[in-house]
């Protein structure tokens, strides 16, 4: 039984139950994401995973809340980690429009610095392991709004609800004394909502391959 978590206190399946309800941010980010795609018309490979990333993500959080096992911690974190690629290269593909080679170098650089990151798991609550993530986020909400891209201040949106989520998972140990419920259920809360916003820069900027495509898009 791992107890990660402020509101784990014994080994029963509704032990974290604000944690584990909170996990249906994520399918309510996956069913809004949903009607996104069905109004835009935008049903491809790539959003389609995103898509199925973002549920896998709820679900693996969801049996991890409730089970606290190693095997529950690598369905929660694996969707996760599935999620930051697929962002990544799709952002790269679909929207900067890099060539494959450059994706695969900078996909590649990118899994090699999280692999890393991964050392220092034990640093500020585990939350050191997801600056990589954050960074590339802050780098895509750079260029979205330099390039003047559809909804250009999505990216920065985002790293500013990815912030502010990490904050609340880093501080959740350290308030176990004072409040029991911890803030991890804030990290949920958030993180439904910047899985909405990434993916929403994909899915409003795919299929855009030409400047009247885009203008046609902004009306």
């Amino acid at each position: 039984m791992l107890y990660d978590y402020c509101e784990r206190t014994g080994p029963g399946l509704l032990d974290e139950p604000v944690n584990l309800l909170t996990n249906l941010s994520f399918i309510v980010a996956a069913w809004f994401l949903y009607r996104l795609m069905r109004y835009r018309d935008r049903f491809d490979a790539g959003n389609i995973l995103l898509l199925t990333l973002v549920t896998m993500i709820g679900v693996g959080s969801a049996l991890y809340h409730s089970f606290a096992t190693e095997w529950a911690r690598l369905l929660d974190v694996v969707p996760i980690f599935l999620y930051q690629l697929a962002f990544l290269w799709l952002y790269m593909q679909q929207v900067a429009r890099l060539g494959t080679v450059s994706r695969i170098a900078l996909v590649g650089g990118f899994l090699f610095v999280s692999l890393y990151a991964l050392t220092f798991k034990g640093l500020l609550n585990g939350s050191v392991m997801y600056l990589p993530a954050i960074l590339s986020v802050m780098a895509v909400g750079i260029y979205h709004r330099a390039t003047k891209r559809i909804e250009p201040m999505l990216g920065y949106f985002a790293l500013l609800v990815f912030a502010l989520s990490l904050f609340f998972r880093t501080i959740d140990a350290s308030l176990c004394p004072h409040w029991p419920r911890g803030t991890h259920f804030l990290w949920h809360l958030l993180n439904g909502w910047l899985l909405y916003l990434t993916s929403r820069i994909i899915i409003v900027n795919s299929g855009l391959h030409d400047a009247g495509a885009e203008q046609r898009e902004k009306r």
